[in-house]
Formats: C-alpha cells, sequence, structure tokens
C-alpha cells in the first residue's frame, strides 16, 4: 500500500511540475501578446490622432471654401489653433492662453472659456476671424472690451 502511495504521489509531483511548466509559457505567452496588445493600441492612437486632425483640417478648408465664417463659439481651442499660426496671440491678448500653467484645455470651447473666464465672445470670434478674413493684423482692443463684468 505504502508502495502504490509513493507511485501516486510521484505521479502526482510530476503532474504538478509538468502544470507549473506549461503555466510558466502560457505566461510567457500572454505577457508577449499583452505587449504587443500595448504596441498595437499605440500605433492605433497614434493613427486616430492623425486622422482626427486630417478631419479637422478638412472641415476646414471646406468651410474656407464655402466662405463660412472660420470660427465658431462651438469650435475647441484645438481646433481654433489649427486654422492660423496667430490663433494663440489673440487668445493670449484676451488673457486666454492655452498653456499648461492655466485651466484653459484645448479641448475646451471657445464658447465656454469665454463663459468660464468672463471674455467677449463676440470681440474674440471677430478678432479671430480677422486673422483669416481681414489682412491678418491683430487690431488691439481696448482689454476693459475683452473681459465682461460678471
Amino acid at each position: 500500500m505504502t508502495t502504490v502511495a509513493l507511485i501516486i504521489a510521484a505521479v502526482a509531483l510530476i503532474a504538478a511540475y509538468l502544470a507549473m511548466r506549461q503555466i510558466g509559457a502560457l505566461d510567457r505567452r500572454l505577457s508577449e501578446v499583452n505587449n504587443g496588445l500595448t504596441e498595437l493600441r499605440s500605433a492605433m492612437d497614434k493613427v486616430r490622432e492623425r486622422s482626427e486632425e486630417r478631419l479637422t483640417e478638412m472641415r476646414l478648408e471646406l468651410r474656407r471654401k464655402a466662405g463660412e465664417v472660420l470660427f465658431t463659439p462651438t469650435m475647441t481651442i484645438k481646433e481654433a489653433m489649427a486654422v492660423h499660426p496667430r490663433v494663440s496671440e489673440v487668445l493670449a491678448d484676451f488673457q486666454l492662453a492655452s498653456c499648461s500653467n492655466c485651466a484653459v484645455s484645448d479641448v475646451d470651447t471657445i464658447e465656454g472659456a469665454c463663459q468660464s473666464y468672463g471674455i467677449d465672445q463676440p470681440a474674440l470670434l471677430a478678432a479671430l476671424n480677422n486673422l483669416v478674413g481681414g489682412d491678418g493684423d491683430m487690431k488691439p482692443l481696448d482689454v476693459s472690451r475683452r473681459r465682461l463684468n460678471i
């Protein structure tokens, strides 16, 4: 009886050892697959970002060709920055700079940022649209007209 128990124990140990080896191999394979998925996700994020940028460019170009006003209250700060290289100067002139030191985010809309910070939205939109529709010269306004008294 003892011999049978020893044989069963030895077989169980061998089975456990083989199972552990197989688990180790599966764990390594899972790590490889996870690494591949992480790389794929990163590549997809880059493609999505480039696609979104290109789509924004195409939308703006269509609006430009149709003669529509380029800057609207529902446009995000990021979209506005993509229209003209001097948009950041206009935003800064209205004390609405999009930078790491302030709360204005690229995903904020022009309307939302104006409401949050008491900026005169029509004046800001006029200055922004003057960049693409006018001579591109920023006409300084009296700062008191830019901030609403709230």
